[in-house]
């Protein structure tokens, strides 16, 4: 009986060491990881192709976690967050931020960049992933990564969102650096998804709608040299993506300095890159420094005020017969502004694709 009783304690005890070895193969298993499903992106006819890397394929999950990102001040120490520079009801570009020289910079839109070949007023930026790196410092986020990593992981969804978009599961497992180019990653998908083209320029160009003899008329300055604006702005982004210098300026001191402060060559003081027109009624004030206050003083501008003997000035502003400026009549510099507006584009302001998803 005893020797049965401890045949039967070996049976029961190698069962049980059998089940509990199958159930550590099953929990040794490692798990599938998550894939992101690809965001599906409609180029607008006549656009280029968009800008991408390998590294940060658009993913519904990124933008998501992106969009997130961009409205909630929870990645700042001061209650700021993207949005507070890019808010949608002002085309996602508020008018002026002064920099740590006290010098005012004109803040671009964050629309169509999904296109650009380099980002800010110099082109100081190839990368777009690496444009919101910057907000994590003291002149805008002034973030605290142990705080960061602290909010998102105590969140209701963060933790999920940033998993499944970005793969990390602990976020204390990542070093600072690390997690800040990842989540700007994950903010850079959304803003790439931002695109503005149904403005009734584009509308006119699809034949569902025509211009007004003003706009007309302003059209046709614009794209002959009786205006030249189609130089650099004549593209389906109303941008060549260029630098130049238009005749601003005849002394050249800090930011006016141009693309100068990033390349050191003299040849580009001066050159600042040429910003799109797209929404350009919505986004004063105007010029990298925000100068003009309204689309008849840029055009003004144009018209009578260039500084013809500014170092480096682009050859378009120079070219024969213009020594005196474009001599535009009153009526044709308001038709050149009614053409200007024909480029806004409403429907971005309150796309709720766009929208705080708070």
């Amino acid at each position: 009986m005893k020797q049965l009783t401890i045949a039967g304690l070996l049976l029961v005890g190698g069962l049980a060491l059998s089940v509990s070895a199958c159930r550590k193969d099953k929990t040794d298993e490692p798990e599938e990881a998550y894939q992101p499903t690809p965001y599906q992106f409609n180029v607008p006819a006549g656009f280029p192709q968009p800008k991408y890397y390998e590294s940060n394929p658009l993913t519904v999950e990124g933008v998501r976690l992106g969009r997130m990102l961009f409205y909630d001040p929870i990645l700042s120490s001061n209650g700021k967050s993207c949005s507070s520079c890019h808010p949608q009801d002002e085309a996602f570009a508020r008018s002026i931020h002064v920099n740590p020289a006290g010098e005012s910079v004109s803040i671009p839109p964050v629309i169509n960049l999904t296109f650009n070949p380099d980002f800010e007023w110099y082109g100081q930026e190839p990368v777009m992933e690496h444009v919101p790196l910057a907000d994590f410092g003291p002149e805008f986020f002034n973030s605290n990564m142990d705080t960061i990593r602290a909010r998102l992981s105590g969140h209701a969804l963060y933790p999920r969102y940033v998993y499944e978009a970005l793969g990390i599961s602990d976020l204390y497992a990542v070093g600072d650096e690390e997690l800040k180019h990842q989540l700007a990653r994950s903010i850079i998908q959304f803003i790439r998804t931002i695109v503005s083209s149904n403005s009734k320029y584009d509308r006119v160009m699809r034949h569902q709608e025509v211009f007004t003899p003003e706009e007309s008329d302003g059209s046709n300055i614009f794209f002959t040299e009786r205006g030249d604006c189609f130089h650099c702005h004549g593209t389906a982004l109303l941008t060549n993506n260029l630098f130049h210098n238009n005749g601003m300026d005849t002394v050249f001191v800090g930011q006016n300095l141009g693309r100068f402060l990033y390349t050191g060559d003299s040849s580009d003081i001066g050159k600042f890159s040429a910003p799109t027109l797209r929404n350009i009624e919505l986004t004063p004030p105007y010029m990298h420094d925000g100068r003009f206050s309204t689309l008849e003083e840029v055009v003004e501008f144009y018209n009578s005020g260039v500084h013809w003997n500014s170092l480096n000035i682009d050859p378009i502003m120079t070219k024969p017969f213009k020594e005196y400026g474009l001599q535009l009549t009153a009526q044709e510099k308001a038709d050149l502004v009614a053409f200007l507006k024909t480029f806004t584009d409403t429907s971005i302001l309150t796309n709720p694709d766009f929208a705080n998803p708070f």
